[in-house]
C-alpha cells in the first residue's frame, strides 16, 4: 500500500538534502545522455568531407567538455550529500565504489578520450587511420556510457544489515 505524501523519508523532508540530490541526479542524467549521440556522429562522419569531419569532432570536444562539467557537478554534488549526511561511514559501499567509478570516468574522459580526439582531427585525411581512430574512440566512449550505468545501479543498491 502506498504511504501518503505527509509521510516522507526523513532525508527528503529536509531542503538542503534535497536541493543536493536534485543538482547530483540531474548532473549525472545530463553527463551520461550528453555523450550518447556522439559515436554515431562520428560514424555517419566516416564518409564525408573534410570540413563535415572536423565540424563533428569540433562538436564531439564541446560535448566531452560539457559532460566532463556535469562529471564533476555529480562528483561534487554526491561528496557534498556524503559530508551533509554524515561523512563516508554513514554512507553505503556501494556510493564509495560509485565515486571510484566517476572519478575513472573523468580520468579517461582527459587522458583517454581527449588524445583520442585530437588524434581523429589529425587523421582526417587519412581513411584507414580515421576508421581505426573512430573505433578506438568509439570503444572509450562505450566503456564510459557502461561505467556510468553500473554507477546508476550501484544508487539503487541500499546496505543490507
Amino acid at each position: 500500500m502506498p504511504r501518503p505524501f505527509a509521510v516522507m523519508e526523513p532525508a527528503m523532508a529536509d531542503p538542503l538534502n534535497l536541493v543536493l540530490l536534485v543538482i547530483h541526479i540531474t548532473a549525472a542524467a545530463t553527463a551520461f545522455a550528453i555523450g550518447m549521440s556522439m559515436t554515431g556522429a562520428i560514424r555517419r562522419a566516416t564518409e564525408k568531407s573534410r570540413d563535415v569531419k572536423l565540424a563533428v569532432l569540433e562538436l564531439a570536444r564541446r560535448t566531452g567538455t560539457i559532460s566532463a562539467i556535469f562529471g564533476l557537478v555529480t562528483l561534487l554534488s554526491g561528496l557534498a550529500l556524503i559530508f551533509y549526511r554524515g561523512g563516508f561511514k554513514v554512507v553505503s559501499p556501494t556510493i564509495h565504489v560509485a565515486i571510484t567509478l566517476v572519478l575513472a570516468m573523468l580520468l579517461i574522459g582527459r587522458f583517454v578520450q581527449r588524445p583520442l580526439g585530437e588524434r581523429l582531427v589529425a587523421s582526417v585525411d587519412d581513411s584507414a587511420a580515421w576508421t581505426a581512430g573512430r573505433k578506438r574512440w568509439a570503444m572509450f566512449e562505450g566503456i564510459q556510457q557502461l561505467l556510468w550505468v553500473v554507477t546508476l545501479v550501484l544508487m539503487f543498491i541500499k546496505r543490507s544489515g
